[in-house]
């Protein structure tokens, strides 16, 4: 994960945990069921950036002899805790509450301490979800911003952008529910924009669950980058073919790419023509067989040392295959 993707959620951490105090206190003066929900969907987001962390730091440990890959799953397993606590905590207890508001009316009490909560809260949710723009536009590359909310691999920042998008809108919404219960004297207009704090949360659970649900299956890498991966395998002068290509994300930032490859042992062997002829050269009473045991010795450290130079290329041109498995393949197509 790049660094502005951690601070991204580091931002998101301190910021909800403020943001948390601040308008729980702002409840207690007004008895806004608008603002609870603000409170509780600001409590929810700091439990859920809590894991998110707690899923960057376990991701980060090295392979061992359990798990050969390493821990990379942790940070989708994470994310996928937190987007079940957006939506138990955040969606599930918002909506009841602005359900149980609608049936048992609560008068506003009309506070500046509730303006000024919300314009504050709007502040410190706007400037952690630019932190997250930041963060996907130093991570995304050539691709449009949808292109990568679609394809990438970490659902961190993506799990920090779109809490805070909803935590923006919630807190405009949760201002208009407010001022129009104030001004109509009608307590439902809070209460309903509680309901729908909780609707649009729910729907980024939603969202998120399922992105980390696919992560966690292990899908294959993004298509542009396989079919530059298997382009740049078919440039090489050493191949002649390469088929059953199969690849996988294992974590935000490592993926494993596995293909046969049909070398092309004609190139390969005429490298070795000028040391074939300096040992046949001149030579009495050959030793033909010591002879081919040597040659097979150089074709086989060749090729050996052809998929090391073409693996560092690959991994030149794109660092997130870190693990890559070629197969020697007979050509016979089978």
């Amino acid at each position: 994960m790049a660094a502005s993707g951690r601070g991204a959620v580091i931002a998101a951490l301190v910021g909800n945990t403020f943001l948390t105090v601040i308008k729980l206190i702002a409840f207690a003066v007004s008895g806004s069921g608008a603002m609870l929900s603000e409170g509780i969907h600001s409590a929810a987001d700091t439990g859920n950036q809590g894991l998110l962390y707690l899923g960057i730091r376990r991701s980060e440990r090295p392979a061992d002899a359990l798990f050969h890959y390493g821990y990379g799953g942790e940070r989708f397993f994470y994310a996928l805790m937190s987007a079940v606590g957006i939506f138990v905590l955040g969606c599930g207890v918002t909506i009841y509450h602005g359900i149980h508001t609608l049936i048992d009316p609560v008068a506003v009490k009309f506070s500046w301490l509730t303006v000024a909560v919300l314009a504050i809260s709007l502040v410190v949710d706007g400037v952690v979800f630019l932190s997250a723009l930041r963060a996907i536009a130093a991570e995304k590359g050539p691709r449009t911003f949808w292109q990568h909310i679609r394809t990438t691999s970490d659902p961190t920042v993506l799990a920090v952008l779109f809490e805070d998008a909803v935590a923006t809108l919630g807190v405009l919404v949760a201002a208009a529910g407010i001022g129009l219960a104030h001004w109509t004297g009608n307590p439902a207009w809070d209460a309903v924009s509680s309901i729908v704090i909780g609707v649009l949360l729910g729907l980024v659970a939603m969202w998120l669950g399922w992105r980390n649900r696919m992560l966690i299956l292990g899908p294959a890498i993004p298509k542009e980058m396989q079919t530059g991966a298997v382009e740049l395998l078919l440039s090489q002068p050493t191949i002649e073919a390469v088929r059953n290509v199969k690849t996988r994300i294992l974590a935000a930032d490592r993926y494993r790419l596995k293909a046969e490859i049909d070398y092309n042992g004609r190139v390969l062997g005429a490298r070795h023509a000028d040391w074939l002829e300096a040992e046949l050269t001149g030579k009495d009473g050959i030793d033909y067989k010591a002879l081919a045991e040597r040659f097979g010795e150089r074709i086989v450290d060749a090729l050996s040392a052809e998929g090391d130079r073409i693996e560092a290329e690959l991994q030149k041109l794109y660092p997130q295959l870190r693990h890559m498995d070629f197969e020697v393949d007979d050509g016979d197509g089978e």
